[in-house]
């Protein structure tokens, strides 16, 4: 089985997605924090360099000028940021009058107020961030500090910055890997089910535990009920194909041997045995419109008609209908319908589904019931009752159709059988078999459920549809 590469594969494509953004995001963070610390460190050293002027100022204009100069002295020397601070008094050219650093290279200052300056302290080049003045003596006053743990500090949270993109892109990059990997293994399991069920073993499953609860366990139980529905269905057509070709082998083979014989026979014979050959042709034509019919209902293109369908108006043209019938067979056709429409639900019973297949439907199940309900000489008495039935835990609501008969029943071991293609409970009588499996059709093809039962005495068959909801109004 071929394996997808890496960059190719849609998972690990959107999870390296997501990381680069994660990184991106924090990028953007470090950056802003970056730019925080920075400004506050330099607002410190203006506001310390700005008090620190304003002091000296004050004082030379209460001494003297002159005095500024023991007032510079002592500051070198009172112990007191004597690593950082940078205090100058500098002639107009530039030069050192008194102070701890020199101007490198030593110039007349053009730009006063706050800058930063490079000076030679303690033998080595630095930058300082002053603030510098002009005196009136024509001197200058330069205070501030030196920026080296500023720089220091700026460069560790640099670094360190660096190093965190670096690992958070490195995770992402595993983890996209990592992610890919377990999505793989995960679709590893559903690709070679399905590779087996390609090859034609339709009896393969992909494996999933009950407890798991995660989107590829959904997908994979989905799957697994499509595989399900579809080894069914092959089943039924497997079925169908052999059940189809073992009885048309017996008709064909009596229109073969009477076609044959009346090639001897006079002429009034062979005109008796064409008509024979005729009705034979009729029977294998109504199988396979019927089957045609359940092919074409089995299809779901009918589905695209389906309206509201009110259940009682549909049994009440039933029971009109064969009511005549029934009678005429020395039995009784009774009717019941919900007396209140809020019986079980608010509203009559309406189904979602397609009048003249529903109808179809039910007049199958009608015609068994009027064949298969005689009971001791006695014609059949035949029920049929619809109730709208409300939602109860994890059944959702659903109109309830049932035809019952006091027939004889039948075995139990032939109840799931009832629907298959041209199964018959009882041979002895005339028919196809495919009335109940064309109800079952129209029953799928509709959302709803079929099911037989034995009532003692007597046999049931009931159909659940889902009901129709009412539109919804939105609110004006």
């Amino acid at each position: 089985m071929a394996r997808v590469l890496p960059w190719r594969s849609l998972a690990f494509r959107l999870a390296l997605s997501y990381g680069c953004m994660l990184v991106f995001t924090v990028a953007v963070v470090l950056a802003v924090f970056y730019l925080q610390i920075v400004g506050v460190l330099r607002n410190r050293l203006d506001q310390y360099a700005t008090t620190q002027l304003k002091r000296l100022q004050d004082y030379a204009a209460m001494h003297g000028v002159s005095a500024l100069h023991e007032q510079i002295d002592h500051l070198m020397r009172d112990g007191i940021n004597t690593d950082t601070e940078i205090i100058l008094l500098l002639t107009p050219e530039g030069h050192t009058i008194i102070g701890n650093a020199d101007i490198v290279p030593a110039r007349r200052l053009t730009q006063l107020g706050m800058r930063e300056l490079t000076v030679q302290r303690m033998g080595r080049n630095v930058v300082g961030r002053v603030q510098a003045v002009l005196l009136p003596d024509g001197n200058y006053l330069v205070v501030g500090s030196d920026m080296r743990t500023q720089v220091s500090i700026e460069d560790l949270f640099a670094r360190a910055s660096s190093l965190v993109v670096l690992v958070a892109l490195l995770m992402a990059v595993v983890g996209a890997i990592s992610f890919r990997r377990l999505v793989d293994a995960r679709a590893l399991g559903i690709r070679s089910t399905m590779a087996r069920v390609a090859a034609g073993d339709l009896a393969q499953r992909i494996p999933v535990q009950s407890q798991e609860k995660d989107e590829f366990a959904l997908l994979s139980r989905d799957i697994n009920s499509m595989l399900e529905r579809l080894q069914q269905v092959m089943d039924g057509v497997r079925h169908v194909s052999n059940t189809i070709a073992h009885n048309l082998r017996t008709p064909m083979t009596r229109i073969l041997l009477r076609l044959r014989a009346a090639e001897q026979a006079p002429e009034a014979d062979q005109r008796a045995t064409l008509r024979l050959v005729a009705e034979e042709v009729a029977e294998l034509g109504v199988v396979f419109d019927k089957l045609l019919a359940i092919a074409e209902v089995e299809s779901g293109a009918l589905r695209q008609a389906f309206a509201a369908v009110d259940v009682a108006a549909l049994l009440l043209e039933l029971h009109e209908l064969y009511e005549p019938v029934v009678q005429e067979e020395g039995g009784s056709m009774a009717l019941q319908l919900p007396g209140d429409p809020s019986d079980g639900l608010h509203g009559p019973c309406v189904a979602l589904g397609d009048t003249n297949l529903l109808a179809s439907a039910l007049a199958n199940v009608v015609e068994n019931a009027i064949k298969y309900g005689a009971r001791d000489g006695v014609g059949p008495r035949i029920v049929l009752q619809a109730r709208c039935l409300a939602a109860a835990g994890d059944a959702a609501a659903c109109v309830e159709i049932l035809v019952q008969d006091d027939g004889l029943g039948v075995a139990e071991a032939d109840l799931a059988q009832l629907s298959q293609r041209f199964f018959r409970a009882q041979q002895q009588q005339p028919g196809t078999g495919l009335g109940l499996a064309s109800v079952q059709a129209v029953v799928r093809l509709h959302g709803g459920q079929l099911q037989f039962r034995n009532t003692e005495p007597g046999f049931a068959v009931q159909i659940l549809l889902p009901v129709a909801l009412p539109p919804t109004h939105s609110a004006l």
